[in-house]
């Protein structure tokens, strides 16, 4: 099977794919929170605290960096996409292997950072947000709080990938009548030049 679209077209579509689910991803993120009784804004926050930013400047500094691995994860994607075997020609096919990534990326990159990085920071967020509360409580509240931070996680990583999938497949469809016009262009532009 030929490729329809340039690699350049694919990382550019993975890009924008990137974006678009980033900005979707963090709306079921930020509906689960209060089902369990923490802000909206907790994980933008816990990621803003990691970086040491200030009380005043963790959430947008979170949602800003939220952004960088989700366009870099829809800039690979558009590149394993331009393989041949991989090459996007429907929505069918694009919307799976963007759950994949989703779901790659939650292995790969939340999962890691749930367990080790998070775990310190959401204890001091939980500590600030109950002044009173012994320590030996809170650890059993972000224990018993786990599984759904988990499950919405992953949720929230599949929602991630259809939206990868879905946008990267509109974008390389509308470019293949391009490419494959420029394709024929060439085509026929290297064969008057060899007569």
């Amino acid at each position: 099977m030929q490729k329809s679209y340039s690699t350049k077209r694919g990382i550019g579509a993975g890009a924008i794919g990137g974006l678009a689910a980033g900005i979707v991803m963090l709306i079921p993120m930020m509906l689960m929170m209060p089902m369990m009784g923490l802000p909206s804004d907790l994980f933008p926050t816990l990621i803003g605290m990691s970086m040491g930013q200030t009380q005043e400047s963790t959430a947008m500094t979170g949602i800003v960096l939220h952004f960088v691995p989700s366009i870099i994860i829809g800039i690979i994607f558009g590149a394993v996409i331009s393989f041949s075997k991989l090459s996007i020609t429907s929505f069918k096919k694009g919307i799976p292997l963007g759950i994949a990534a989703g779901i790659i990326s939650f292995a790969v990159l939340f999962l890691p950072m749930m367990m080790t990085v998070l775990p310190p920071i959401m204890l001091q967020l939980m500590q600030m947000m109950n002044p009173g509360a012994p320590q030996e409580m809170i650890m059993q509240q972000l224990q018993s709080m786990q599984p759904m931070i988990l499950g919405g996680a992953l949720f929230s990583h599949v929602v991630y990938g259809i939206i990868l999938g879905a946008v990267t497949s509109a974008i390389v469809k509308k470019s293949k009548k391009e490419y494959n016009f420029e394709s024929l262009n060439d085509t026929t532009n290297s064969k008057g030049l060899q007569q």
